[in-house]
């Protein structure tokens, strides 16, 4: 459960600055290829993560749902760019000025069902993680070094391990 607008913020943070590690590396000639017929290219990919920090963010603060027409965005790494950065600002701008006690409160979802609303915005993260793994498996296609992403991992323990 989240009980913190501020501390989620900081922490969405962390996470976003995971995402641009990704797509900083993307070579923009590579924007709008796909690894087959009907999937998303890395453009739209970014701007469906935007457009997922909108949705979710709008549903948080006002307690309905809209999707924005993100794929026109998608045409070129540029316009993607710049879709990524401003709607994942704009969703920010929509949760800041809330106090912590809109976590708590009812929000209907696209069911007509009600939840907390805090779950919308672990949907929000949910939702990034998701598509930056997608993200992550395009680059390894493309034959392009990923970042470490930060943390421990099992061959770092690993090898701790058999060192002690």
């Amino acid at each position: 459960m989240i009980g913190d607008i501020e501390a989620f913020i900081k922490y969405f943070h962390g996470q976003r600055r995971r995402t641009q590690w990704l797509v900083d590396v993307m070579p923009p000639e590579k924007a709008e290829w796909r690894p087959w017929p009907g999937e998303p290219s890395p453009g739209e990919i970014i701007c469906r993560i935007a457009a997922g920090h909108r949705m979710y963010a709008t549903a948080f603060a006002h307690n309905y749902w809209e999707v924005d027409a993100y794929e026109q965005a998608a045409t070129n790494w540029d316009s993607a760019l710049e879709y990524f950065t401003e709607n994942t600002e704009y969703a920010l701008d929509l949760i800041r000025p809330l106090p912590n006690q809109a976590l708590n409160q009812r929000r209907r979802r696209p069911d007509g069902q009600e939840t907390s609303a805090w779950r919308f915005l672990m949907a929000m993260l949910d939702h990034e993680v998701s598509h930056r793994s997608q993200f992550s498996t395009y680059l390894m296609l493309l034959n392009v070094p990923r970042p470490r992403l930060g943390g421990v991992t099992i061959e770092v323990v690993r090898q701790e391990l058999r060192g002690s």
